[in-house]
């Protein structure tokens, strides 16, 4: 087994799991999720070169709405600037969701550049930050490709530095329509920020994800009582949390997390 693709449960419905979550942050969210995701799991040793899938079964029943009804919104959280992740977190959202579109797309600071290009990391400079701005404008590239195909209505990003934010904004055909900014890394969002957002009529939002939503070190001791001494060769290539909500009600009824591992 050299991948896992784990879906959870609609943290919405699962009244015990939601009591537990109550007043946690994202970073204890999704660990209890990957908890409640292996809950009852076992390894299937004759499956070891295969790609096995997790999904949490939810025993509720849904009520059914039209598309047009719901507002759905997606959030991806990636390694590294690797495009086809991307577009592999959209595309199981959209199965998952059983839809053709989201409304809003969220593109997370990958792990690998917090340090370079995230929000507190400085002025930028030299040729590791140039380096990763292009990587980032790479995957807005595929970002602009989505909503030019209509699977995704608006885009935006996530804890970018102002001068990184602002230059793929410059130099990006289709513009990032917000960016959401964590008052927990910042303190304040930059004023730099507030007033090119404010110009350009860029959505300024606030969230409480964690620089790095599940660190490996994290990960290894949820994996453990599962895969032993294979645990600590899994990481995240992507994590993906949706949440639709009914537009007339402004109620939310389906939040989940996708994750997919690989060694």
């Amino acid at each position: 087994m050299n991948s896992l693709y784990l879906v959870g449960g609609n943290l919405v419905a699962n009244a015990e799991l939601r009591k537990r979550l109550g007043g946690r942050d994202p970073g204890v969210e999704i660990q209890m999720v990957v908890e409640d995701i292996f809950a009852g799991w076992k390894k299937d040793e004759a499956e070891v070169e295969t790609e096995e899938k997790i999904v949490k079964n939810d025993d509720y029943i849904q009520e059914k709405f039209e598309r047009n009804q719901l507002k759905i919104t997606l959030k991806v959280f990636l390694h590294d600037f690797n495009v086809d992740n991307l577009k592999k977190a959209v595309n199981a959202a959209l199965e998952q969701l059983k839809t053709d579109h989201v409304d809003n797309l969220f593109i997370a600071v990958p792990t690998d550049a917090v340090h370079v290009i995230g929000i507190g990391s400085g002025t930028g400079t030299g040729l590791v930050h140039t380096e990763a701005l292009s990587s980032l404008q790479n995957v807005w590239s595929v970002v602009e490709e989505m909503i030019g195909a209509g699977r995704v209505g608006g885009a935006g990003l996530c804890d970018l530095r102002p001068s990184a934010f602002i230059s793929l904004y410059n130099q990006a055909t289709v513009k990032p329509t917000s960016i959401q900014v964590n008052l927990k890394s910042c303190c304040v969002v930059p004023e730099e920020l507030t007033e090119f957002a404010k110009l350009n009529k860029v959505t300024l939002l606030t969230h409480s994800d964690p620089e790095e939503l599940l660190p490996e070190d994290s990960l290894r001791i949820l994996l453990y009582p599962h895969l032993q001494r294979e645990a600590g060769h899994f990481s995240a290539n992507w994590i993906s949390r949706y949440l639709v909500q009914v537009k007339d009600r402004g109620v939310l009824m389906d939040k989940r997390y996708l994750i997919h591992l690989t060694k």
